[in-house]
């Protein structure tokens, strides 16, 4: 008898650890985005697009650290090059969520991200990182999983998430990177 997997979703997690003297500076990250979020440096403009509560992320060395880190250690695992697509911060505050949506355009799958990656830049406490997905027949399953800091989870784009804020006062900033991969 012979065994052929034909589809299977994975969602890859770990923490940032860097060598002494490259640590990412998630202080900078968190800066640019609560930045963006204060100046209203959203993805789009449309109150009704998806990504109206995401907002910019410009270029930073902390940040191109932090790019070039789960690169590198994605194609040393799973021997696929991951080339970024998309990045943008989220800002919520006391228990607050975000909707729940995916990063992918259904009408242009061909441009579509392929990989989904989740940081966590300033949580103070355990945010919730919630991933919706199919079993077989059993639809619409749902994985929860702790959002801490200077944590990454990887994921297909195909799948839909939503975030949910710890239950404290401070502002909670969590990244989101997609990629295609090849």
């Amino acid at each position: 008898m012979q065994e052929v997997v034909l589809s299977e979703t994975i969602l890859v997690h770990g923490e940032v650890k860097t060598p002494k003297g490259f640590e990412i500076n998630q202080d900078k990250i968190k800066n640019d985005i609560i930045s963006s979020y204060a100046n209203n440096d959203r993805m789009s403009n449309n109150i009704l697009d998806y990504s109206y509560n995401d907002y910019k992320t410009p270029y930073s060395q902390p940040l191109q650290w932090l790019l070039d880190y789960i690169r590198d250690h994605f194609n040393e695992k799973y021997q696929k090059s991951l080339i970024l697509k998309s990045k943008f911060g989220n800002v919520l505050n006391k228990n607050e969520s975000t909707i729940v949506k995916n990063n992918v355009d259904p009408v242009d799958l061909r441009n579509a991200p392929d990989y989904t990656c989740i940081y966590g830049v300033d949580i103070d406490g355990e945010g919730e990182l919630v991933v919706e997905y199919d079993d077989g027949r059993k639809k619409g399953r749902t994985w929860h999983i702790p959002l801490k800091n200077n944590k990454f989870y990887i994921f297909p784009s195909i799948l839909r998430y939503f975030f949910k804020a710890p239950n404290k006062d401070k502002l909670t900033t969590i990244l989101t990177i997609t990629y295609e991969s090849v």
